[in-house]
């Protein structure tokens, strides 16, 4: 699939925007501010937050690291920037509007990357992913959070034409394209005290 062949529901983000931080990121709070534990950070790493929104998850983020922090959606970064004008954040950000499908990055620029609540809702999962790992250092980690069940069942696969219109994601079988993207996969914990369907899943670069 080429670029411009691609379906970004990022359009409705512009409605959300307003709304998300008190109405739709309490209830990813649990997994944004466990997502970075795993990388155990050393003073001058250099991150990648993919799907960054409005920034809220970089309040976990320590004083001695650097992140690029990439969103499709500009109504959400502007809210990320307003934030870090506040002094909201400790960690030296570069916030970037990008197209996750294709990061403008070169090879191995960082240590480590983390994707939250952002695979399910892009295109393509698996070329999202591959530019992930193409862009973190080998045996450097990705830690990925999202909403997640090994099996759709009835009522999803019910649900899921209605989630991807409204930009609420689709479901996505994140072990099988970690598998397929050649990851290891080191971790897997349930985060999120409002559901039981949203997991943290460690992986390795080879």
């Amino acid at each position: 699939m080429t670029k411009s062949e691609r379906t970004h529901r990022h359009g409705v983000y512009r409605w959300y925007a307003p709304i998300y931080d008190r109405f739709m990121a309490p209830s990813f709070a649990d997994g944004h501010s466990k997502m970075y534990s795993p990388l155990n950070l050393k003073s001058g790493d250099h991150i990648l937050e993919v799907g960054v929104g409005t920034g809220i998850s970089l309040k976990n983020i320590p004083d001695f690291v650097k992140v690029d922090a990439i969103d499709y959606s500009e109504p959400m970064l502007v809210k990320a920037r307003k934030r870090q004008e506040k002094g909201d954040f400790a960690a030296q950000i570069n916030f970037q509007q990008m197209d996750a499908h294709v990061l403008e990055f070169e090879n191995n620029q960082f240590d480590h990357s983390v994707v939250a609540h952002t695979l399910a809702v892009v295109a393509e999962p698996e070329v999202v992913l591959r530019e992930i790992i193409r862009v973190t250092k080998s045996s450097g980690l990705i830690v990925i959070v999202n909403h997640y069940k090994d099996r759709k069942g009835i009522i999803g696969t019910l649900w899921n034409p209605f989630r991807k219109r409204l930009g609420l994601g689709k479901h996505v079988d994140f072990k099988q394209v970690i598998e397929k993207c050649g990851l290891e996969l080191l971790s897997e914990e349930r985060v999120n005290r409002f559901t039981t369907h949203s997991k943290m899943l460690v992986c390795k670069v080879p």
